[in-house]
């Protein structure tokens, strides 16, 4: 699949997500180191970490509607922020919120569509920061809404929301404008460090996946 690449340079294995090949990709990114996270975790005892990190199935957001266990990838990022990437099609917003808010994490949470491309796409983030939050999203669902609450951040150009068409308003090249402004990604790329990269799971057993799913192509 498409977007996801890997680099071995003297025995060091790199990693990146290729945003600009995809018509579709979910994250949320922590201005956390991952150690701390990881150590936030663990505090869940009905909770287990696993060494596998492969994420091309979530890539273009393939998953299962209902996935058995629900499970979130963390990577450290070479600017010390941590990512993850969750196999649930919400993007598994509540572990999101859980960990900004117990650790008092600065973060963001992200969801890159390419509506030429996608029959419902959507394009959102949630940016929180010092108990402030920023959402702004374009969605379609009958028909295009688009919607934004909170103050506008620096990263951000308000002009593109003044867009005729609501879904020009937060397209996909403007949220990959704004994961470079954000230090997410570098010319399209988000870079990964498997050293220190694991795998939280939750659930298991008591979940009943609805089957692999992916949003209908036009």
């Amino acid at each position: 699949m498409g977007g996801f690449g890997k680099i071995t340079e003297i025995g060091v294995i790199k990693m990146h997500v290729d945003i600009t090949v995809l018509d579709a990709v979910l994250f949320s990114v922590y201005w956390t180191d991952i150690q701390v996270i990881r150590e936030h975790l663990a505090q869940n005892k009905n909770a287990t970490f696993t060494s596998d990190i492969n994420i091309e199935p979530l890539l273009n957001l393939q998953y299962a509607y209902n996935p058995n266990p629900l499970r979130a990838t963390f990577f450290p990022m070479a600017n010390g922020y941590t990512i993850m990437f969750p196999n649930l099609q919400d993007g598994w917003a509540t572990l999101f919120y859980n960990i900004t808010r117990r650790l008092k994490a600065k973060s963001c949470y992200m969801t890159i569509m390419d509506y030429k491309k996608l029959v419902d796409a959507s394009n959102y983030f949630i940016y929180c920061e010092y108990s402030q939050e920023r959402v702004v999203y374009t969605l379609k669902e009958d028909r295009w809404m688009f919607y934004e609450q909170g103050v506008p951040l620096s990263f951000e150009n308000t002009a593109y929301y003044t867009a005729r068409q609501k879904k020009e308003r937060l397209s996909k090249e403007i949220m990959m404008e704004y994961c470079e402004s954000l230090g997410i990604t570098s010319n399209g790329l988000i870079h990964l460090n498997p050293d220190g990269a694991f795998s939280y799971e939750y659930g298991k057993g008591q979940y009943k996946g609805a089957g692999a799913t992916s949003f209908a192509r036009k």
